[in-house]
């Protein structure tokens, strides 16, 4: 099996949905428990072309929800570029919107939830990813209101914690130290679905 796959990398990218005006696509490269380089990008040609040149360097994840345009004030240096960083530039108050979720289990859902899980992409580690079908603004410090409305709507528990700026790892790239027959990261499932009406409900519009 080849350790890269440019298909599931462009794939990935076009699932999260990220248009440059909500903000930029984060890389980061990580060897063990160390960050190794981050990047924030607004395209998928220089995101999929710094997978490459990072591939087997180390694991790669991806920001889940689009990373602010003002990161750029401080690391503009960034800029659809891979650079050896040791600490990541984010915090939760830089993430804008969200454009999807990822969730590491089915377990608790809401019905309401469980209904659209026939059209949610699973990733190689089995997480789940649901696409919003519109971006939720996140105002400035409203980051807890938005996470409670994402867990009252998917758990029915508010107080669930709920993390807008996860990282999951980057689909056809390489996995550090596996085996033969499982050397990259692949979908297990790929629904290339919008979930309808999603956004809205977890709102409550």
């Amino acid at each position: 099996m080849k350790l890269f796959s440019e298909r599931d990398v462009r794939r990935q990218f076009e699932m999260l949905q990220h248009d440059p005006e909500f903000g930029l696509t984060e890389l980061k490269a990580v060897d063990g428990d160390h960050v190794i380089g981050i990047g924030l990008f607004d395209n998928v040609d220089d995101f999929s072309s710094e997978c490459l040149r990072y591939n087997e360097l180390g694991t790669l994840y991806v920001g889940v929800n689009p990373r602010s345009l003002s990161l750029l004030d401080d690391y503009g240096g960034l800029k659809n570029r891979m650079r050896t960083l040791f600490s990541d530039v984010v915090e939760e108050k830089d993430v804008p919107f969200v454009t999807g979720l990822a969730m590491n289990s089915s377990e608790g859902l809401s019905e309401s939830a469980r209904a659209l899980l026939p059209d949610v992409s699973i990733l190689g580690n089995g997480d789940l990813f649901w696409p919003m079908d519109e971006p939720i603004p996140v105002e400035q410090d409203g980051e807890m209101d938005v996470r409670k409305a994402i867990a009252a709507w998917f758990y029915g528990d508010p107080g669930r914690p709920m993390d807008i700026s996860q990282f999951t790892r980057v689909m056809g790239t390489a996995i550090p130290g596996g085996s033969w027959l499982n050397r990259r990261t692949r979908f297990k499932k790929f629904r290339p679905f919008i979930l309808e009406g999603i956004a809205s409900r977890i709102i409550g519009e």
